[in-house]
């Protein structure tokens, strides 16, 4: 017990002791140190000894500072918070205590380190998309968390309806510009057309459809831009293999699983990865 340990430790040193132990915790109710000796580091040694032992054996600690035996209350509130004792309400506030204060156990050493590593790893890093600058979220305070610490441009992700597309020239021109990428990766020299439509028509009853003549009808309403561009080079392809003489009966080929619907999927997934490289605002 480690009241007899100190008791013996600083026998020379105490007139009173009173600490009452059990499994999981220490109540330290009195601790006298003689006159002859006070102000010489003798509490501080004494409460060191106890710390040591209640982290060993993960105990916590309970007190009331009192002034019944010379000291004053609130200096001894402070000299406790030294070892890590805390006044106990609030969010530290123990209801299995009475006392005063509570100091609970530390971590080992192991488990500091996974603390730190866990924090560290759920610390998101960000990257500025003007100038590639990047930095810790826990190195900026919430008011300018995206803003870039290097050129200053503010990398706030858009909201959702922020990222939908929208029906204007701006939006117009990354289609117009995507479909010239894809046309020139899929080796297409023709005058194909490709149309968004912003509200449901008869013709279209799906995301998206090629047709054989040369046309395709993309459905955009409340669709991420990515996601529209994606169907686009999937009816590309399409495009392509009629081209190629290769689709020969489109309610066959276009079935799910089928080799030519497959290969649509694929290659439009590799069209948009290789855009992505080249324009990442297109994933905002």
């Amino acid at each position: 017990m480690i009241e007899d340990k100190l008791r013996q430790d600083f026998y020379d040193y105490l007139s009173g002791l009173d600490i009452y132990e059990n499994k999981n915790s220490l109540k330290l109710a009195k601790i006298v140190v003689k006159p002859e000796y006070k102000n010489k580091g003798v509490g501080t040694k004494i409460m060191e000894a106890l710390v040591k032992y209640a982290d060993e054996n993960k105990k916590i600690i309970s007190l009331t500072p009192a002034s019944d035996f010379g000291g004053n209350k609130n200096r001894l509130i402070q000299f406790y918070k030294k070892f890590g004792f805390k006044l106990n309400q609030g969010h530290h506030k123990s209801f299995e205590f009475r006392d005063a204060m509570i100091r609970y156990p530390k971590l080992s050493e192991t488990k500091i380190l996974i603390k730190k590593l866990l924090k560290e790893a759920i610390d998101k890093t960000i990257v500025c998309k003007k100038c590639g600058w990047s930095w810790k979220e826990s190195e900026s305070s919430k008011n300018d968390l995206y803003v870039c610490h290097e050129c200053g441009h503010d990398n706030k992700p858009k909201t959702l309806n922020e990222s939908l597309i929208k029906n204007n020239e701006n939006d117009a021109k990354k289609i117009a510009d995507f479909v010239n990428f894809t046309k020139k990766f899929l080796n297409i020299d023709d005058d194909v057309k490709v149309a968004l439509a912003f509200s449901r028509t008869s013709d279209l009853k799906t995301t998206a459809y090629y047709d054989l003549n040369g046309l395709v009808k993309v459905y955009v309403k409340d669709r991420a831009l990515v996601d529209v561009m994606r169907s686009i080079a999937h009816e590309l392809v399409h495009h392509k293999q009629n081209l190629e003489g290769r689709i020969k009966d489109t309610a066959k080929d276009g079935d799910d699983g089928s080799l030519i619907e497959n290969e649509a999927n694929s290659i439009a997934g590799v069209i948009i990865r290789k855009y992505g490289k080249l324009y990442p605002e297109i994933y905002e």
